[in-house]
């Protein structure tokens, strides 16, 4: 045992005050028997305050360990070997000072051998053995450890954990010097076949025609026959052949029935261990189809997404984006609807307002998919597109976008004299004000032959370039294939965004076939965009050179309106939006779990940021959202970055997940729901259920309670009370779910009476101790003893072997100090007062001098007589 301070500088007080003891000892004040009793006091109460001052502490030093033994007796082990002998015979190595227990764990943690308990009688234990929690067994074990104890834990597992997050717990028992040693428990799969999932839209109609996806995984080239059962009747048999790895199947199959239909997959293998791992089930909810609207830009860049929805029966209709209906009533008509590259700036502001009231107001679903006049090339930005989007058109990253290489081509013919000649110059200035550093401006002049006034250039000179562009001067004749032809030219071998803006009345005086040009120009992906200038332009040939080069068309019979034109196509032109590389993206919510296996490359998307409370599915490269989404007001909108129909997504379009992909967004963005606006969503997480109840409507703001009755795997019953969560969300979980189908019934009541019902379900695969792991559980044994300083057990002599560290425990006395010196100051005052301090004893009189004879009085001086005399004149 030890004192340690924690401000000893106020240790030095003690020299001052013994300065002050020895200058005031009382001396004159107090007896000397008592005075050496009353300095006592008075020092001691001195040192407990100096000492107070200082904050002491008392430190123990502790040389024993605890040992905590984790033993894992999940179904994953069962055929490993018993523990017990081992554990046993490491106990008998223990110190005098150390101390041991063991738990068992699966799921749950039991208390095997309490402390006080010699040996490890058998290792058998009630626990729950159909999951694996190693943070629920290092928590428990780390409880146990006492304060004044070094502590060490021996974790006996496979390591293949499957509820929690164990390697997060470690890092707070390495703070505490807790290490974890482990022994690998080795446990031999054999040939093994399991059925690893079932995939299926949630919500089905009568009559679709569906491939329900079942996916197979093995440990040994085999074969075996699969059977789908809908509702326990067969509808699919039939022998595969396996290879090890994992495969998937699709299956053919036709709707049928009303409400929840519960559908089975199974596997027969030939060579096989397990037969808990052999089929699996889903759920689907057959109810009458919704009807959905897809609005596409371009006749036919949505047609893969409508063909996709017609295949699941869906009463499908396709229209441009004047034909979108102009009020929400209009809109009502459907439960979703699908935005194909539509611009911002082809819908009027009516249109965007009813489309923003269809979500937020009337419950229903939007996806917005991209391309490239779509997002912040559309001009989304402070639209009301943008509001009910999960993304925002503002770019984070800007520096790793790649750029834009823009060529103007401008007509300098005679007919552009005057006013026409001016407003492009200026207009051209203005697209030079709002590009960025890394993109790059040409600029190319034509009349009957063309000039390059300014090669491709970074607008950092803006100056020079803008002395460059005032000085293009009138020409004579009308040529543009010259011109143009240059500008794509000027594009080859680009790795920018490309883009050509042309401004011209049209009127060429000369014919060219312009096809060749143009889908050179499409093949480099270069896009070009017109704009016919003036009342007598030729407004068919610059609409057919901007809708064969893949651009816009501009009408602008005021010259006037030219530099707002130029500043619109240069924003659009995609220096901040518009990524086209290829690129793999990588799956961040299990919703894409379909793509994981085998995603597909693409080859562009628009960029945008992720909204703080919106969902991203699929990243890209650059980390930009490239599948996302949200719930905004009481419906729900999803935003694709890149195109549905071979644009950018070539191998997307042949991949077999792209049919199965376009029915889960509009499964997601049209729930389940049930009357007075009560929809329900369930996810499996950690062994457990997340049941959500979404309120579809504004809050009333009266007192709401939303009740779940569930009717488990074995039908029972039972209710439990979700809880706001914000946003007219409510929620609660089921702690524990085993295998089967659960069903749902939910209510709403607002003050007391019912105000909503709906319905919903849920399947629960088989337990996760019986999936055929991927990878080993010895990794993350690894990465648990190394985080926290432990070792890899071979032999029970290793427990002990290693001396552990000695642990000291300091405790403050601080108080313990200031309470014994208020308690010695009472005593000080008493002896000072009442004791042995009452003053020193009366002095003894000497005896008295004999009176000298008179005649020995002494004379009086002269200078006594002088004084003398003084006294008696006054």
């Amino acid at each position: 045992m030890a004192i340690s301070f924690l401000q000893p500088w106020f240790l030095l007080l003690v020299i001052p005050a013994a300065a002050l003891l020895w200058r005031y000892n009382g001396s004159y004040r107090y007896s000397r028997e008592g005075r050496p009793l009353v300095l006592l006091a008075r020092a001691l109460f001195f040192l407990l305050i100096i000492f107070s001052l200082a904050r002491p502490h008392l430190v123990k030093t502790f040389t024993g360990q605890s040992v905590i033994y984790l033993l894992d007796r999940s179904r994953s082990v069962e055929a490993g070997p018993d523990y017990t002998a081992w554990i046993n015979e490491s106990l008998g190595r223990l110190g005098p000072d150390d101390r041991a227990a063991v738990m068992a764990f699966a799921r749950d943690t039991r208390l095997l051998k309490p402390y006080g308990m010699e040996k490890l009688p058998a290792a058998a234990a009630a626990v729950d053995g159909n999951h694996t929690s190693l943070e629920g067994a290092l928590r428990m074990a780390y409880s146990l450890i006492p304060a004044d104890s070094a502590g060490r834990i021996v974790l006996i597992s496979d390591g293949l954990e499957n509820s929690g997050d164990a390697l997060s717990f470690a890092r707070a028992l390495a703070a505490r010097n807790i290490a974890i040693d482990v022994l690998p428990v080795a446990v031999e799969t054999g040939d093994e076949v399991a059925v690893r999932d079932i995939e299926l839209p949630r919500n089905t109609h009568p009559g679709q025609q569906l491939l329900v996806e079942v996916e197979l995984q093995s440990t040994v080239n085999t074969a075996g026959l699969l059977s789908l059962f809908w509702e326990g009747t067969p509808v699919f048999r039939g022998e595969v052949t396996l290879t090890a790895g994992v495969q998937r199947f699709s299956i053919p199959v036709a709707v049928a029935g009303q409400g929840f239909q519960r559908v089975q997959a199974l596997i027969e293998p030939q060579r096989d261990t397990w037969v808990q791992n052999n089929s699996i089930e889903g759920l689907t909810n057959v109810q009458a189809p919704p009807r959905v609207l897809v609005v596409e830009r371009t006749p036919g860049k949505g047609a893969a997404v409508a063909g996709v929805l017609q295949g699941q029966a869906i009463d499908v209709h396709v229209v441009s984006p004047d034909r979108l209906p102009a009020s929400p009533a209009g809109l009502a008509l459907y439960r979703a609807v699908y935005l194909v590259d539509v611009p911002a700036y082809r819908l009027t502001a009516e249109q965007q307002q009813n489309l923003e009231l269809f979500v937020r107001v009337l419950g229903g679903g939007l996806v917005a998919i991209g391309g490239k006049h779509s997002f912040g090339l559309g001009l989304y930005q402070d639209t009301p597109l943008e509001a009910l989007l999960p993304v925002t058109m503002e770019v984070e990253n800007r520096e790793e976008l790649p750029g834009l290489d823009m060529v103007l081509v401008i007509d300098r013919s005679g007919s552009m004299e005057g006013e026409k000649l001016n407003m492009a110059k200026n207009a051209a200035l203005v697209s030079l004000e709002v590009l960025k550093e890394r993109d790059r401006l040409a600029v190319i002049t034509f009349d009957d032959r063309f000039y390059v006034d300014l090669p491709l250039t970074s607008p950092g000179d803006q100056e020079a370039i803008g002395r460059v562009i005032t000085g293009i001067s009138i020409g004579g004749g009308t040529i543009i294939f010259p011109a143009l032809e240059k500008a794509v030219e000027l594009l080859e071998g680009s790795t920018r965004s490309r883009h050509i803006v042309l401004l011209s009345d049209g009127m060429e005086g000369t014919a060219f076939n312009y096809l060749p040009l143009l889908e050179k120009a499409g093949a480099l992906g270069v896009t070009i965009t017109a704009i016919a200038l003036g009342s007598d332009a030729d407004q068919k040939h610059m609409q057919f050179l901007a809708d064969k080069g893949g651009g816009r068309y501009y009408f602008v019979p005021r010259s006037a309106d030219l530099p707002g034109i130029f500043l619109q196509e240069t924003v659009m032109a995609g220096g901040d939006y518009l990524v086209e590389e290829d690129f793999t993206p990588s799956v961040t919510h299990p919703f894409a779990a379909r793509l994981a296996g085998s995603m597909p490359v693409f080859n562009g998307y628009v960029a945008g940021t992720l909204k703080p409370l919106a969902e991203q599915i699929l990243q890209t490269h650059l980390d930009h959202p490239l599948l996302s989404r949200w719930q905004y007001g009481l419906g729900r909108s999803m935003a694709f970055t890149s195109d549905s129909w071979g644009m950018w997504t070539g191998e997307f379009l042949q991949h077999p997940g792209f049919g199965g992909f376009w029915a889960d967004t509009l499964a997601w963005v049209v729930p389940q729901s049930g009357e007075g606006g009560l929809a329900l969503d369930v996810r499996l997480e950690d062994g457990g259920a997340v049941i959500e109840a979404l309120l579809r409507r504004e809050p009333p703001g009266e007192v709401e309670t939303v009740t779940v009755t569930v009717i488990d795997a074995a039908a029972r019953q039972f209710a439990l009370e979700l809880k706001p969560t914000g946003g007219g969300r409510y929620g609660a979980r089921l702690e524990e779910v085993s295998q089967g189908v659960y069903l749902l019934s939910a209510t709403l009541q607002r003050d007391g009476a019912a105000a909503g019902h709906a319905v919903s379900g849920f399947a629960v695969p088989y337990s996760p101790e019986f999936r055929i792991p991927s990878q080993s559980g010895l990794e993350l044994l690894a990465a648990l003893s190394g985080q926290t300083g432990g070792r890899i057990l071979k032999h029970p002599r290793e427990v002990f072997a290693a001396p552990p560290e000695p642990v000291r425990r300091s405790t403050e006395i601080t108080r313990w100090l200031l309470l014994a010196a208020a308690a010695l100051w009472p005593l000080d005052i008493a002896f000072r007062r009442f004791g042995v301090a009452v003053g020193a004893p009366a002095l003894k009189k000497k005896p008295a001098r004999p009176a000298a004879p008179e005649s020995e009085t002494p004379a009086a001086g002269p200078a006594l007589e002088r004084l003398l005399a003084a006294k008696k004149k006054k």
